[in-house]
């Protein structure tokens, strides 16, 4: 009998342990069919001990890089909220929350110093920082939620403050997504609508404030690399197409020769600058036999042209033939080096 007791004992024991996650289960990667995407690591655990699919909603992005008022940070995008892993601050602060009500009201262009202010009400809590206060079902759903800060039961309001942040409109009506009209009340992190087709706590849901965003963002903002300023023109070096002493100097600028075909006895040349070219008084020289390749007229800013030689032969197909080209100052501006060599 005591055998018995024992091994029943055990049976129960192995049971409950079994059922509590390790570690290792808590940091792995926990997937949701619904959208395809999977939390995991730091993100996973602040996401399951601060209210889950209720407050947060489903990822929509997975574990990524972005620019956050100018610095990078690892960023994870979920229906209702964006988590934001901050290693700079000790736990629990080293996760963060976006602004998502007053970014999605920026977004519209909306300004929530316009709206009216509601002032302090009976029964209500006010924001004196905002003007606004926040009553009834939504105050309660306000209140039942926020981020676990002192790791005590039950939430206090500092830990309702981190969740949601401050109220940031009255309650009014608004047309959601779905083409219905609500009455919802917009704080810094969360827009709190009111459902009475739905059955408490359900009369009162959040926002899908991280898609609403997602889906209207813009084109991802890219700065415009600095333009290149291009190295000055030397000294002038023309010389009856005689070998240039520092072909190293050519800038390529503001016209570069893009090929010479020496067999077919034509040269292509490009205008990378900004402004209109003439080529008029320029030369284009085979340096191999110190002959002339004729070019004239003008170029548009970046025309491409192919300019043909005259009937004689004046590029070498036996030899190596560089070409260099020199404005009408006798500056060196291109320099070509055969591609035989």
């Amino acid at each position: 009998m005591h055998r018995r007791f024992i091994a029943l004992y055990l049976c129960v024991l192995c049971a409950f342990l079994a059922h509590i996650p390790s570690a290792d289960a808590q940091t792995a990667q926990r997937c949701f069919g619904e959208t395809g995407f999977c939390v995991e690591g730091r993100i996973r655990e602040f996401w399951e001990q601060n209210g889950g699919l209720p407050v947060f909603g489903f990822p929509i992005t997975d574990q990524h890089e972005e620019m956050l008022e100018g610095r990078p940070y690892q960023v994870q995008w979920f229906e209702r909220n964006r988590l934001e892993l901050h290693p700079e601050n000790a736990h629990p602060y080293d996760v963060l929350l976006g602004r998502l009500g007053a970014d999605r009201l920026a977004q519209q262009g909306r300004d929530p110093f316009t709206f009216p202010k509601g002032g302090q009400q009976p029964g209500c809590r006010f924001f004196p920082e905002t003007g606004q206060s926040a009553c009834g079902d939504i105050l309660k759903a306000w209140r039942a939620n926020g981020l676990e800060i002192d790791g005590r039961r039950g939430k206090t309001e500092a830990e309702n403050l981190a969740l949601f942040g401050l109220a940031i409109s009255p309650l009014q009506t608004e047309v959601l997504g779905d083409g219905k009209e609500y009455q919802v009340q917009w704080f810094e992190r969360a827009r709190f609508e009111l459902h009475p087709e739905n059955a408490p706590p359900y009369n009162v849901l959040l926002g899908l404030l991280g898609n609403e965003i997602r889906v209207n963002a813009g084109p991802p903002q890219t700065i415009a690399p600095a333009p290149i300023e291009p190295k000055p023109l030397p000294p002038p070096s023309y010389n009856a197409c005689q070998e240039d002493p520092n072909p190293g100097a050519a800038p390529n600028y503001p016209v570069a020769i893009v090929t010479v075909n020496k067999g077919d006895e034509y040269v292509v040349l490009k205008n990378v600058s900004g402004e209109a070219v003439n080529l008029d008084g320029w030369h284009m020289c085979s340096i191999k036999g110190n002959q002339e390749h004729p070019i004239s007229g003008a170029l548009g800013p970046g025309e491409q042209k192919q300019f043909p030689g005259p009937a004689g032969t004046i590029w070498s197909n036996s030899e190596d033939d560089n070409g260099s080209l020199y404005n009408a100052n006798g500056q060196l501006v291109s320099y070509w080096n055969d591609p035989t060599r």
